[in-house]
């Protein structure tokens, strides 16, 4: 084995040498260079091979070539350990280096493999790569070896050959390289340190007292004290050579500027996310903080990263007594600009001084000063007195040093006092910013994790849960499961792994939940992730799937950051998580996400799964479909009941395994539970007590609640005949039990009543309650107060009743549940589920109708909130389940139904108002489903106003349109008087196809509120639309192409031709498939990049080789579910496609009284999508509507209906037609029942739509969307619910089709709303009613701006084809309202520019105006109809044009943050001053009006603004669709807005508000 030398650790100078010297051993040769490297072990400082250029032969096998020395050491390497040179990466160390004294090649002349490509082939095996010299173009004209390196994640430090050369014998180019150098680079930096030299210094001079690089300290000093370890070090040089005289302009903001650049432009800076460390010396100081004020300017991000800056002798306010300054400015013939700026009272340093203590907060500055005279001649003198070297600011950290103003940087060695000193307080800044740093990202972690508990909707229950039943594990219970070989082989799977899901089954009471719980406290012990959940029956908040996997997502969050990043980003995108759909979570949460992004192997432990109301989807469509591969594995409790046998074997044994809870295995756990508590028996011998445990053990069959209820009873037997007789009473089996206890109950001469109740409430409620709840519930319920209800329980119902740990009163066990519920049980402590949830309803109703819950009075401006009171504990249980409760009472009883009507009629606001406060309103909306006369409009409510009333509840009394009285609070005129109906929004787009638009935009909306959600650019006319079932895909048709979306990222998937004249999509599995009216069928694969396959056509009838057909079907449908297509023609009967086997199936359709099959013309088909329902929908021309079965050619039924459009329900219950005269009607898909008729207008409807959970429907007419939720698609309504409806007259009020308006302005005093429309009409509109009054005038495009000059009763208007108009009025009154009417034509003209016009401003007199487009401003003169002036602007701020308000003569632009002031006469400038006055009113991006003072203090500059006024809401749907909102502010301070072709006048609504601070709130700028 070769010797090499030792070299110490770190010490590239030395390894680089020794490279050079194998570079020497290269036979020199005129084609090629000689270049040696040297491969190490960096953590063992092991060399662990050399090599030099054609040191090996050349042309290996399989390698042609000479062999370079990057080459030869790998090749060393692989005859050590007998393995091919490519494959050494598995015997590399984790932290090998590579030395090599020339850039390694990125390209050879000879074609052969590069050693880049063999360095990077390596697959990150070699991380670091020090360089001695680029390669000089001789034979390769530009080497990007570096370049690609780093581009792919290796670490290159270069230049070392500069260091080489700097040795110790005072070589006389000791100044050191211009720009920024890397000196030291650890592998995993966490600061970096840049020191920026002085004047006549250099990047090495200045930091070393001798020409020797002993003493260049931050090079050589710094690298090697391990309190640098993870400190990146560079230096930085710049031209500071005062002698050379005033050659250019460079001075210190150039200087900081080529700082800043080269900061940004690092690889090792820019690219990281270190904090940064600034270090100057004397000018270099200044030059630093140049740099910082440029970055807070430019370069924020980086801006942020500077933590420290370190002033050396620096002169903040410069320098005037410094003889070496002096003789500067007296040798050269002209001082350089970076000189002059050092002088006292410098303008360059009053501005940078200025500046800087605007961005200094942030930082931490330390100023060190020196108090040693420099010794320059005589006399000698401080260079930098201590008041210029030092700031002056409270939060300065200064600091004098026994030094003169060179020695302040430079030091003799490492002891050097002033040496320590600094080093010290570098030392000291890190461990303060990183404890600082640290401190934050555990708050942010916090935060972060208590903003997902929010938004994924997760308490803290689970691990209460937890913790419960830790709580009731006996010391060295539950250990013999650890012991199995199943549970041992399932938890640490090896190469052949277990199936990942293991089930153990349990009788009731077997102590499946503890067993859970150990299982959990196992795997946390072996420091693996285990989330858990824990279902309860009796608790509907622990009984649903949608919980148990929103509260594993949250806990895999809470340890591993890939799943916290992946629901962050869900977060910040806005994606709404429907807390309740289990299949909506299951596909947003883990199967798009959180399964494929985890970084961490996972447990699950789920326990009680026969608990959960819908277990079914998780196993049959979430567990069925779970990758194998993942690491996750999943351990499940439950009893094992026949549909969980089925579903589980449905798994196979590739999933999952089972295993059962035996009694031999249980019986130990219960004996050392009889055995710990045996010892309160009164017994009057060991050998006594030993018989009585062993007879417990015997009957309690493996049974841990039966033994632990006897156990219980025993305790208070207090004779040992006592105690024989309990045994010798109590039964085997748990219902025996629970009947004897009944019967003692029943022998109690009092607290009857109250046990009952008990036993009522605890059975039958929706969630435990606590102690406190369910006292003032039975206070209500009983007339009665109960100060000491533990103890009562405990005393009355304690063999069926507990109260756990946390204070929960619960059941002992779910089967005492099921035994008190039993319809057959003779008891008088049996529950009665309809009485018991009567009563309940009618307690908690008598709560939700008193005092306590009467709304507030809402006062006017000031207290516009109303006053929180002291609430009852039983409040959150009432608000949130009287409505469950209320359906399953009684619907006989009418006391109850006399309190809901009071409830309704009272104190209805006030419910919302709390039911808000808990953020989830739509939640709670969808629990309401038991109240039919409400639970609509509760629906509307929720999806309309769920957004305001999240971010501002108590606006429910005032600040709400739809529930504000007229007269006494906030109050709209104008808009049509609609009332409820079942269309909850209406979008409107300009031009529009679903939600494809003419102008190749998709948009996405939030269905119920009409809020935008994301647009994706298709780039043509969008035609078709199809969403991918259970996944995030969307795919978009358009007459060139067809793109593939993930419309949560909006990310573009792929991009494919469309097939000509494509008539529909359709997602199968994994494959899109696009339909061509040529009858062609093209397909992708998207799991394999979106291959193409091979395109299929069909026939409508068997092959008998005839040609395909060439005419276009009249109607398609494909039935994923079924394989199955759907082809209608006219003149013949439906042609049935079997996709699967690709042949034709057969045909079918209506049948004729003959019982031939009809082939009368068909304007629609749709398959059920429901695969147990083999069904098809045709409607036909004539007016049928028929269901047919395809399979067999049966007509099923048949109604006459008109429908020339279909959409099925994806369950396949209900199938919905759009026919003549713009009526839908919904039917029961197999029976063709009308369930339910609406109408909107009688526009045309293109295409109706369910949405994916089937609660709401959509049709397209026109250039609307309207969104529907009729009862019968709410969630939890049956078909039988909604067979009362009077389908003869169920109808929306009528939407007239009116025009839009585009522009709007307002005549003072109440004199009207003038208004511009889309189709260049202009009228006005009362002020007070909101009525149109009259039409005025018109231009021949859309109306584009209005203005309203009040001297001459003038109105102006331009259109978008900048056509100019303006029309004198005339006033009258009719009927005491104004009326106006157009008298004279006063300008006709128009702009010939080609920017649209987009503000109008006349002169106050009317002689000029000014019209604005986004390039440029024109001065007009009326008289003349002529331009005057023009403005044309480089950048295109946007700008609004205001009359001066004191200044007859003068207009205001406004641009951004300041006024600029311009004369009308010709439009020249004349001062511009910041914004400070006024009030702005604007719309934020939640759709909230809302206002800002601008006078008040710290108000100069809208971004600084502490806090503004929220006043009130605005639904989404009345700007949906529209990107400017048009609106104003009239006189009297009412708002107007055109909402589509109406005007609203919202009046009074600045009356109210509400104080909302700027860091509490979305930023300002992104609501105007």
């Amino acid at each position: 084995m070769a010797s090499h030398p030792i070299i110490a650790p770190g010490d590239h100078i030395a390894f680089m040498k020794y490279a050079v010297k194998r570079a020497q051993l290269s036979p020199p040769s005129p084609s090629k260079f000689c270049v040696g490297a040297v491969l190490v072990d960096a953590d063992r400082n092991e060399i662990l091979s050399t090599g030099y250029s054609e040191e090996l032969p050349r042309d290996r096998l399989g390698d042609p070539g000479s062999t370079h020395a990057e080459h030869c050491c790998f090749i060393k390497v692989a005859d050590m350990h007998g393995i091919h040179d490519f494959d050494i990466a598995k015997v590399l160390p984790p932290n090998t280096v590579l030395y090599t004294t020339m850039e390694p090649c990125n390209e050879r002349l000879s074609g052969n493999r590069t050693c880049v490509e063999r360095i990077l082939g390596l697959g990150g095996a070699i991380k670091t790569v020090y360089v001695g010299i680029r390669e000089p173009g001789t034979f390769i004209k530009l080497n990007e070896g570096i370049k690609r390196l780093e581009e792919a994640g290796v670490k290159v430090r270069d230049r070392l050959s500069t260091a080489i050369t700097v040795v110790d014998d005072a070589s006389s180019d000791t100044r050191g390289p211009l720009g920024l150098n890397l000196l030291h680079a650890p592998s995993e930096p966490r600061f970096d340190l840049i020191f920026v030299h002085g004047l006549g210094g250099g990047s090495r001079k200045t930091w070393s007292k001798t020409s020797s690089i002993r003493h260049y300290w931050p090079g050589e000093w710094l690298p090697k004290d391990p309190a640098f370890k993870n400190v990146r070090i560079h230096s930085f040089g710049y031209d500071s050579d005062w002698a050379k005289g005033n050659n250019g302009c460079l001075n210190i903001h150039h200087i900081g500027k080529s700082l800043l650049g080269e900061l940004s432009t690092s690889p090792h800076v820019g690219d990281s996310n270190t904090d940064l460390f600034l270090i100057g010396h004397s000018m270099g100081g200044l030059v630093i903080k140049k740099a910082y004020m440029l970055a807070h300017q430019g370069a924020k991000s980086l801006a942020n990263r500077i933590r420290a800056i370190y002033f050396l002798g620096t002169p903040h306010r410069g320098s005037d007594s410094a003889r070496l300054l002096k003789n500067i400015l007296q040798v050269a013939s002209s001082a350089p600009a970076f000189v002059t700026d050092l002088v006292r009272g410098s303008g360059a340093l009053q501005s940078i001084n200025d500046e800087f203590r605007q961005y200094s907060a942030d930082v931490e500055l330390w100023s060190f000063y020196e108090t040693q005279k420099l010794r320059a001649g005589v006399p000698s003198a401080l260079i930098v007195d201590p008041e210029s070297a030092t700031l002056g600011y409270r939060e300065e950290n200064q600091m004098p040093m026994s030094a003169d103003h060179r020695s302040i940087c430079k030091f003799d060695d490492p002891s050097d006092q002033n040496y320590v000193i600094i080093r010290n307080c570098l030392v000291s800044s890190m461990k303060k910013i990183a404890a600082t740093d640290a401190r934050i990202s555990a708050l942010s972690q916090r935060d972060s994790i208590q903003s997902l508990a929010s938004y994924l909707g997760v308490a803290n229950q689970a691990e209460d849960d937890l913790l419960a039943v830790q709580e009731a594990r006996a010391h060295g219970t539950c250990a013999w499961i650890l012991e199995k070989q199943f549970y041992d082989e399932w938890k640490t799977p090896e190469q052949n792994a277990p199936p990942p899901i293991l089930w153990v089954g349990g009788k009731p009471g077997t102590g499946k939940s503890v067993l859970a719980g150990s299982v959990v406290d196992d795997i946390s012990r072996s420091g693996m992730p285990c989330s858990y959940y824990f279902f309860k029956h009796g608790d509907s908040s622990k009984s649903r799937l949608s919980a148990c996997l929103r509260s594993l997502a949250f806990q895999m969050a809470s340890v591993d950051p890939g799943v916290q990043s992946f629901l962050m980003k869900l977060q910040e995108d806005r994606f709404g998580v429907d807390h309740e759909n289990e299949r909506t979570l299951w596909r947003a949460l883990f199967a798009s996400g959180i399964l494929g992004t985890t970084t961490l192997p996972h447990y699950w432990v789920i326990d009680a799964l026969d608990e959960c109301d819908n277990f079914t989807p998780f196993l049959e469509s979430m567990l069925s479909k779970l990758d194998t591969s993942l690491r996750l594995r999943i351990f499940i409790t439950s009893r094992e009941t026949p549909e969980l046998c089925r579903l589980f074997a449905s798994l196979g044994p590739r999933r999952h395994w089972q295993e059962h809870i035996s009694a031999e295995e249980t019986l130990p756990d219960i004996e050392r539970i009889v055995t710990a508590k045996g010892g309160v028996f009164f017994t009057d011998s060991e050998e006594s007590r030993l018989v009585l445990e062993r007879r417990i053990i015997e009957k309690s069959k493996g049974s841990f609640l039966w033994t632990l209820l006897v156990l219980d009873e025993l305790s208070t037997a207090f004779s040992e005949g006592e105690i024989k007789r309990v045994l010798d009473e109590v039964p085997r089996g748990m219902e025996p039990l629970y009947q004897r206890t009944l019967d003692t109950m029943a022998l109690a001469t009092r607290g009857k009543s109250l046990a009952k109740a008990i036993l009522t409430w605890t059975t039958c409620v929706t969630r435990p309650l606590t102690i406190r709840e369910l006292e003032c519930a039975l206070e209500i319920d009983l007339k009665d107060k109960f100060p000491r209800l533990g103890e009562t329980i405990r005393t009355l119902c304690g063999q069926l009743v507990t109260v756990d740990m946390n204070g929960k009163v619960q059941m002992v066990h779910e089967s005492a549940r099921d035994f008190l519920l039993d319809d057959g049980r003779d008891s008088e402590f049996a529950v009665n589920r309809t009485e018991a949830h009567t009563r309940i309803a009618k307690v908690c109703l008598e709560y939700l109708v008193g005092d306590e819950m009467k709304p507030p009075r809402t006062e006017r401006r000031g207290s516009s909130f109303p006053k929180p009171r002291k609430k009852s504990e039983f409040l959150a249980y009432s608000n949130a389940t009287f409505s469950s409760h209320l359906a399953k009472a009684d619907p006989a009883a009418d006391h109850v139904l006399a309190l809901v009507d009071k409830f309704l009629s009272l104190n209805i606001l006030t419910w919302i108002h709390n039911v808000a406060e808990t953020k989830n309103l739509k939640t709670y909306a969808r629990s309401c489903m038991g109240v039919r006369s409400w639970s609509t409009d509760l629906q509307r409510v929720a999806a309309k106003f769920a957004d305001a009333l999240i971010v501002s509840p108590a606006a429910i009394y005032s600040r709400l349109p739809p529930f504000s009285a007229p007269g006494k609070k906030l109050s709209v005129a104008g808009l049509p008087a609609y009332s409820w109906d079942d269309r909850l929004s209406c979008l409107d787009f300009d031009e529009f196809l679903a939600v494809g638009l003419r102008d190749g935009r998709v948009v996405l909306y939030h269905p119920h509120s009409s809020q935008e959600y994301r647009s994706l650019s298709h780039g043509e006319t969008v035609m078709h639309l199809q969403f991918r079932e259970q996944s995030d895909m969307l795919a978009s048709s358009g007459l060139r192409t067809i793109h593939v979306w993930n419309v949560r990222t909006g990310q573009q998937l792929y991009r494919l031709l469309s097939p000509r004249r494509c008539i529909g999509l359709t997602f199968c599995d994994t494959l899109l498939m696009a339909t061509s009216n040529q009858n062609e069928l093209h397909s992708w694969d998207l799991d394999h990049e979106a291959a193409e396959q091979t395109k299929r056509s069909w026939r409508d009838g068997v092959d008998d080789g005839s040609p395909f057909l060439s005419r276009p079907p009249s109607a398609f449908s494909i039935a994923v579910a079924h394989r199955m297509a759907a082809i209608a023609y006219t003149g013949k009967p439906v042609t049935v496609w079997d996709l699967e086997q690709d042949a034709y199936y057969g045909s079918c359709g209506k049948k004729l009284p003959s019982g031939k099959t009809s082939t009368d013309p068909i304007v629609a088909l749709v398959f059920n999508p429901n695969a147990s329902i083999e069904l098809l929908a045709a409607s036909y021309l004539d007016g049928e509507l028929v269901i047919i079965d395809p399979f067999t050619d049966k007509e099923v039924e048949k109604q006459r209906v008109s429908c020339h459009t279909l959409s099925a329900s994806p369950d396949g219950r209900l199938l919905a037609g759009g026919g003549a005269g713009g009526v839908i009607q919904i039917f029961e898909f197999d029976t063709l029942r009308l369930l339910y008729k609406l109408k909107s207008s009688d526009i045309f409807i293109k295409a109706l739509a369910f949405s994916r959970d089937g609660a709401s429907l959509a049709d397209l007419r026109g250039s609307q969307c309207n969104i529907w939720i009729p009862p019968v698609l709410l969630a939890g309504a049956s078909l039988d619910d909604t067979a009362s409806v009077d389908t003869s007259s169920t109808e929306s009020s009528p939407t007239t089709t009116k025009v839009k308006i585009t522009a709007l302005t307002l005549i003072p005093n109440r004199g009207g709303i003038l208004c511009g429309k889309k189709n260049g009409s202009v009228s006005v509109y009362d002020t007070n009613s909101g009525d149109h009054t009259s039409h005025l005038y018109s231009h021949k495009d859309a109306v584009r701006t209005l203005c309203w000059l009040p001297r001459s009763n003038t109105v102006m208007s331009t259109c978008l084809s900048n056509g100019i108009l303006a029309w004198s009025l005339e006033r009258s009154t009719r009927a005491a309202q104004v009326a106006w009417t157009v008298t004279t034509c006063t300008l006709d003209t128009r702009l010939d520019c080609d920017s649209t016009i987009v503000h109008l401003l006349p002169e106050e007199d009317g002689g000029k105006f000014i019209v604005s487009t986004n390039k440029s401003d024109h001065l007009w003169k009326v008289s003349t109809g002529k331009e005057e002036s023009l403005i044309i602007h480089d950048h295109y701020p946007p700008r609004i044009w205001l009359q001066h308000p004191r200044s007859k003569p003068h207009a205001i632009c406004v641009k951004q943050t300041a006024a600029h002031v311009y004369r009308w006469h010709d439009l020249s400038e004349v001062v511009s001053v910041s914004l400070a006055d006024g009030r702005l009113v604007f719309l934020d991006n939640r759709s909230w009006v809302c206002s800002v003072d601008l006078n008040g203090a710290g108000a100069g500059i809208i971004g600084t603004i502490a806090s503004y006024a929220r006043h009130f809401f605005v639904p989404y749907d009345w700007f949906a669709g529209t990107r400017c909102p048009v609106g104003g502010i009239t006189d009297h301070g009412d708002i107007v807005f055109a909402r589509h072709g109406d005007v609203a006048v919202i009046k009074g609504g600045l009356d109210y508000s509400e104080v909302v601070e700027v860091s509490e709130s979305p930023k300002l700028g992104d609501g105007p």
